[in-house]
């Protein structure tokens, strides 16, 4: 592959994926959004966003791998991470008689999982320093999270939206900042790819 088309495929491949990442921010921030506006929110409710959050987030994920071209051990991590989503999704769909700690639970496992994926995401993807290290800020944020709804299971009704409500803000914020640095990478190379004609000097 000459140098022209392996700057063709680099320029596609990132096009792609800082807009699937972004999408999945959005997603994020308008779900913690709708749970920081709605403090008076059912369990029932609770539930449905959750479920729709991790089903939307796991379909991107999975619409993504597939249609990015990368590596076959890159393509199954990504698959993998969103085959995480779908299932967290349908196994708080499906859970008989889920409480308020049980979803808490789950989300916890959620995050925790992902944030082990994008970890090593971080490591295995062919990103340059700075955009490794945005990933892997990612990862231990969303880690993080994981760990402290793990560790306060007990919180009341309020603190545990504030829990997820926070979870999902900051995942999406930083989903967003790294979908724009990948969009500056995106440009760079369609630049490179078609330069724009210099005035003739007259």
């Amino acid at each position: 592959m000459n140098l022209e088309a392996h700057l063709h495929e680099s320029e596609r491949r990132f096009a792609h994926i800082w807009k699937a990442m972004a999408f999945r921010g959005a997603v994020a921030i308008a779900f913690a959004v709708a749970i920081l506006v709605w403090p008076s929110i059912g369990l029932t409710a609770l539930i449905a966003l959750v479920a729709a959050f991790a089903l939307a987030t796991g379909l991107t994920t999975i619409v993504g791998a597939l249609i990015v071209p990368m590596r076959l051990g890159d393509r199954a991590w990504v698959a993998f991470e969103g085959l995480v989503g779908l299932a967290a999704g349908v196994a708080v769909i499906v859970w008989p008689n889920l409480s308020a700690v049980g979803l808490l639970y789950a989300i916890a496992a959620l995050a925790l999982a992902l944030g082990l994926i994008e970890l090593g995401l971080a490591f295995i993807l062919p990103l340059s320093g700075g955009r490794s290290l945005l990933l892997l800020v990612s990862a231990l944020v969303t880690g993080f999270f994981g760990v402290v709804m793990f560790a306060r299971p007990g919180a009341g009704a309020i603190a545990l939206l504030g829990l997820i409500g926070a979870f999902a803000l900051i995942t999406g914020i930083t989903q967003i900042a790294y979908a724009l640095e990948l969009r500056h990478v995106s440009a760079a190379l369609q630049r490179r790819i078609h330069p724009k004609a210099r005035p003739v000097a007259q």
